[in-house]
């Protein structure tokens, strides 16, 4: 589970690159790669975007990301 300060404020998302960007209330932000448009589709749609990243991104082999000073 997240911390309370670790949840999703904004996001920013590339097409034509499959990068989607995460910026947490915390200050934190991470950026997925390769990540297709039907799961941003997806994640749009849900209330919960923490839960979303946290469930389907962060912990699923298919994506790659890195953390963002």
């Amino acid at each position: 589970m997240y911390k309370t300060d670790h949840v999703v404020k904004t996001w920013k998302y590339s097409a034509s690159s499959h990068y989607l960007k995460i910026f947490y209330t915390d200050g934190s932000a991470v950026l997925f790669y390769s990540v297709p448009t039907f799961v941003y589709d997806n994640m749009l749609r849900v209330q919960n975007k923490t839960d979303f990243i946290e469930r389907y991104l962060t912990y699923n082999l298919h994506f790659s990301s890195v953390a963002l000073a």
